[in-house]
C-alpha cells in the first residue's frame, strides 16, 4: 500500500511539472532613430519561481536589412539572468538569427525581463519580424508558449523633439504620436523614465504600473525622470486645436507649435488660475500675480476654470 501511495505521489507531482506553462514575449517596438542607434530588445517571461529553472536556450530570427546583431549581442543587467552564477552565451554566426544559451548554479524565480538583446538599427524606414524558436527551459520542462513580435523604423518626417529636465516636469505633444502606446512610446527612454501620468492614466516601468490608456494629445502630463533628456515623439499634427475647460481643474496641453502669451489665450475666458504643471510659475489675475507668462509647445498647465470655457491654439 505504503509503494502504492508513493508511486502515485510521483506521478502527480510529475504531472504537474509536465503541465507547467511559461509565457515568453517579444514586444511590438516602432522607433524613428537614425542609421546606426543601438537598442535594447527584452525577451519577457511569466513567473519562474518553483519551477527548478537552471537552463535556457532559443534563437531568435529577424531581417538584418533592419536590424544587425551587435556584440556582446545580449545584456543582463536589470534582468532575471543577473542573478549570481549564471552564464549566458551567444552566437551570431548565421545570418538573420542569433542563438543563446544560459546556465546557472540556482535557479531563476520571478518574472519580468529574462534577458536583453542588442542590435544596431540598419535602415531608417523599415519593418521586420522578430520571431522566437527552439526555445526550451532546462531540457523541454517547463513547456513554453511563445507570442513573438516585431520591430519598425520609421521615417519621421513630422517630429516633436521634447527637452525634459531631470525630476518632475509637464509635458504635452502637440502630434499624434504613429504609435500612441505608451510602453512602446517610451521604450528609448524607458530606463530613465519613473512615472508618467495625468489624471486618469498612469505608466510606470520602475513600478510596474502599466498604462490603461494610450497616449491623449489632448490632455497634459506630469513626468518623474531619472535623468534629463531628449524624447522625439513622431505623427501626426492633430487637426482639432480646440480645448473645452470644464468648470474646475484641467490639465491642459499646448497644441500647436509656438510660445503663446498666456493674456491671449486666456482672453475672455472666467478662470481662477493658471500653473505650470511642474513648478511654482503661476498666472493669477484676481491676486494680481504673473510669474507665468507663456504656454510653450511640449510642456503642460493647469486651468481652474469657474465656469466652462474654450480655448483655441493657432
Amino acid at each position: 500500500m505504503k509503494n502504492y501511495v508513493l508511486t502515485f505521489l510521483i506521478s502527480f507531482f510529475l504531472s504537474l511539472q509536465i503541465s507547467a506553462q511559461v509565457q515568453v514575449s517579444l514586444p511590438d517596438l516602432v522607433y524613428s532613430s537614425p542609421i546606426g542607434t543601438i537598442i535594447e530588445i527584452p525577451v519577457s517571461c511569466g513567473t519562474l519561481t518553483g519551477l527548478n529553472v537552471i537552463a535556457y536556450q532559443f534563437n531568435i530570427a529577424f531581417n538584418d536589412g533592419v536590424l544587425v546583431p551587435e556584440s556582446p549581442y545580449y545584456s543582463t543587467v536589470g534582468t532575471l539572468s543577473s542573478t549570481n552564477g549564471w552564464t549566458v552565451m551567444a552566437n551570431a554566426g548565421v545570418q538573420n538569427q542569433v542563438s543563446i544559451g544560459a546556465f546557472g548554479s540556482g535557479a531563476l524565480s520571478g518574472s519580468g525581463t529574462l534577458l536583453k538583446l542588442i542590435f544596431r538599427i540598419s535602415s531608417a524606414n523599415g519593418n521586420t519580424p522578430l520571431g522566437l524558436n527552439s526555445f526550451y527551459f532546462n531540457a523541454g520542462n517547463p513547456q513554453v508558449t511563445l507570442v513573438n513580435g516585431s520591430f519598425t523604423n520609421q521615417d519621421c518626417s513630422n517630429s516633436q523633439t521634447l527637452v525634459i529636465p531631470a525630476g518632475w516636469s509637464g509635458i504635452s505633444s502637440f502630434l499624434v504620436p504613429s504609435d500612441p502606446n505608451m510602453v512602446n512610446m517610451f521604450y528609448p527612454i524607458e530606463t530613465k523614465v519613473e512615472m508618467v501620468s495625468n489624471f486618469t492614466n498612469s505608466y510606470s516601468p520602475v513600478f510596474g504600473i502599466s498604462p490603461s490608456q494610450p497616449w491623449n494629445t489632448n490632455s497634459g502630463y506630469f513626468i518623474k525622470l531619472s535623468e534629463p533628456v531628449q524624447f522625439q515623439i513622431c505623427g501626426q499634427l492633430t487637426q482639432n486645436k480646440t480645448i473645452n475647460l470644464a468648470t474646475g481643474w484641467n490639465f491642459v496641453p499646448v497644441l500647436s507649435d509656438g510660445v503663446y502669451f498666456c493674456e491671449e489665450v486666456m482672453f475672455g475666458l472666467n478662470f481662477e488660475i493658471v500653473q505650470a504643471a511642474a513648478g511654482m510659475d503661476v498666472y493669477w489675475p484676481s491676486k494680481d500675480i504673473q510669474t507665468l507668462y507663456f504656454f510653450e509647445a511640449g510642456k503642460s498647465y493647469l486651468i481652474k476654470m469657474n465656469s466652462p470655457g474654450i480655448i483655441t491654439f493657432p
